[in-house]
Order: C-alpha cells, then sequence, then structure tokens
C-alpha cells in the first residue's frame, strides 16, 4: 500500500476512534449531571433528617447520658467543606481549581510515576534527553502566579527535530498562560515527548508527566474561549488538551496542524487556545510525516522530544 494510501487509512481510523470518544465524553457528560442531581437529593435528604433527629431531641428524657461528639468526623467535614468552598470560590473567578488548598500554590509533591522504559530511537538523529525517565511533580495547590502586566511572552520549544516557537495570548488566555509558563520555568516539560499524533483532528498532542493521556498535574484550569469563539481553531493553534468540560485541563496541549481541528470543533469550541506558533509549523510537518506503530496507530515510530522549553519575555 503506498505511504499516501496508509496515511488516508490511519487518519480515518484515528477519526472513526475520536468519533468514539467525543460519545465517550458526552456520556460522562450525562453522567455528571446525574450525579449532580443525585447528589442535591443526598444532600436534601440529610437535612431532612438532620431535622427531624434534632426535633426528636427536645423529647429526651431529661437524664438521658449524652453522647460523646465524634471530633475527628467534625474536622474531616469541617475540612472537606472548606477545601469545597475555595473549590467554588476558584471555578467563579474562573481560576485554575486546585487539588489540596492547603497546599502553598507553586510547591512541587513528587508524583512517584516515571515515563515507561521505551526502546524507540529518537527522531531526527537527536539524542534522548538525560531526564528522560524522571518523574515529574505535581502541583496540588495549583501554579504560582508568574504573569506580569504589560509582558508578552513567547514559548521556545526546542524538539529533536528542530525548534517551535509559541506567541502566549496571555490576554485571551491569562490562567493557561499562567499554568505554561509556570511550568516551562520548572523545568516540568523539558524531556517530555510529543507523544501522538490524533490524525482524526489533525493535532499532535505532547506535556503529559507519562508520555501517555490522562496526566494528573495536581489541578485543573477553566475554559477560556475569547480566542476560540472569534478565531476558531486554524493551523498553529496551541489549545489546552482536557475532556471538552470545564476544568479538566491541565498541563497538556494540543498543536494543530489542519484544519480538520476547527471542523471537529466548529459546533463547541471546548478548548482554551492559549498560543500560536511563529515559527516551526515545518517542524510539526516533519513530526506527521514520521513513520507509526501499526496501521492507524497514533505513536510514532521514533521518540520525538521536547528538550527544552524557555520562556522570553518582550
Amino acid at each position: 500500500m503506498s505511504s499516501s494510501k496508509q496515511r488516508k487509512a490511519r487518519q480515518q481510523a484515528e477519526r472513526e476512534q475520536w468519533e468514539r470518544e467525543q460519545q465517550r465524553a458526552a456520556a460522562r457528560r450525562r453522567r455528571t449531571v446525574l450525579l449532580g442531581v443525585l447528589g442535591t437529593v443526598v444532600a436534601v435528604v440529610l437535612v431532612i433528617g438532620l431535622v427531624v433527629a434534632l426535633t426528636r431531641g427536645d423529647d429526651t428524657e431529661p437524664d438521658a447520658a449524652p453522647q460523646a461528639e465524634d471530633t475527628g468526623l467534625i474536622d474531616t467535614e469541617a475540612s472537606g467543606e472548606a477545601q469545597a468552598s475555595a473549590a467554588n470560590e476558584a471555578m467563579a473567578a474562573g481560576e485554575a481549581k486546585a487539588e489540596d488548598y492547603t497546599v502553598e500554590p507553586g510547591t512541587p509533591v513528587d508524583s512517584d510515576e516515571k515515563p515507561a522504559r521505551d526502546d524507540r530511537p529518537v527522531a531526527c538523529g537527536a539524542k534522548a534527553p538525560a531526564d528522560v525517565r524522571a518523574s515529574r511533580p505535581r502541583f496540588p495547590g495549583g501554579p504560582a502566579q508568574v504573569l506580569e502586566d504589560g509582558v508578552d511572552y513567547v514559548a521556545r520549544v526546542q524538539t529533536s527535530c528542530g525548534p517551535i516557537v509559541i506567541d502566549l495570548l496571555e490576554e485571551d488566555a491569562p490562567v493557561a498562560v499562567n499554568s505554561f509558563v509556570f511550568l516551562a520555568r520548572q523545568g516540568f516539560y523539558d524531556g517530555l515527548e510529543v507523544y501522538r499524533d490524533y490524525g482524526a483532528i489533525s493535532a499532535v498532542q505532547a506535556g503529559s508527566g507519562t508520555n501517555a493521556v490522562g496526566w494528573d498535574v495536581g489541578y485543573t484550569l477553566p475554559d477560556e474561549l475569547a480566542a476560540a469563539e472569534r478565531d476558531g481553531y486554524p493551523v498553529g493553534s496551541v489549545v489546552t488538551a482536557g475532556l471538552g468540560q470545564p476544568w479538566t485541563a491541565g498541563s497538556e496541549f494540543w498543536i494543530a496542524y489542519g484544519t480538520e481541528f476547527d471542523a471537529g470543533f466548529s459546533t463547541d469550541r471546548v478548548h482554551t487556545t492559549f498560543g500560536t506558533v511563529l515559527e516551526g509549523m515545518d517542524v510539526v510537518d516533519r513530526m506527521t510525516a514520521m513513520e507509526r506503530l501499526g496501521m492507524g496507530g497514533e505513536s510514532f515510530a521514533e521518540r520525538l522530544f521536547m528538550e527544552k522549553v524557555t520562556i522570553e519575555e518582550r
């Protein structure tokens, strides 16, 4: 089979998989709504039960022995309520939602999860970075605030096959850009792979601490959709990779290299655009032309690293 036919067959297989994933995402959204309704019902039942219990308590015999309170349970409930209140405030303000608000923002916690061993050769004749199997930290308190007013931020991503320069859109997506700049300055992205080419939507994916879908960086980001709703997702868009719902994106991101990304989300702009490629789309084209593992595979036959991500201020 010719390389052209192989590519078309691969993209068709990936598109069918993407459609299945969209269906699963819709099912997850329905489950979330259902769980929310059930949670409300449970809360109402608990309140009614508490009122009944207190009312009955008024009829207790005067000499009945008082029961000792479970202070441990009370402390746990109070802590949970405080965390939920802080999360709700962050969501209402459109800020990143932290996993644990008792942790100072920007504090690294070892994830103890390392990328899997991999003996594939490195693309473009490059060498694997020294920290290729280092575990990446999580930040359960959320990212530190690092953006400064009036500064234009640009990211230079040195890959195995050349540099990609990204103009970060701090005006349109300040929360996502702050997260990216913070992680880059922490060295989080250095040595991670551009590990996936999702041909169904013409985008390559990177930013996972284990080089696999689903990495949890310890916090999630809101949807900042100003640029997406204004411009769509043109070729060269750099967007957050979440589950298509608010507060599901973290450290991972897509770089769109074809019109399929815009077409795939034409009626539902659910991903935050936080950057635009200024230089290096030829590097992305080189990536997408690489051999894959198996027909319809999303993984590259060779490893392609982000050797270093540097933030420039202009």
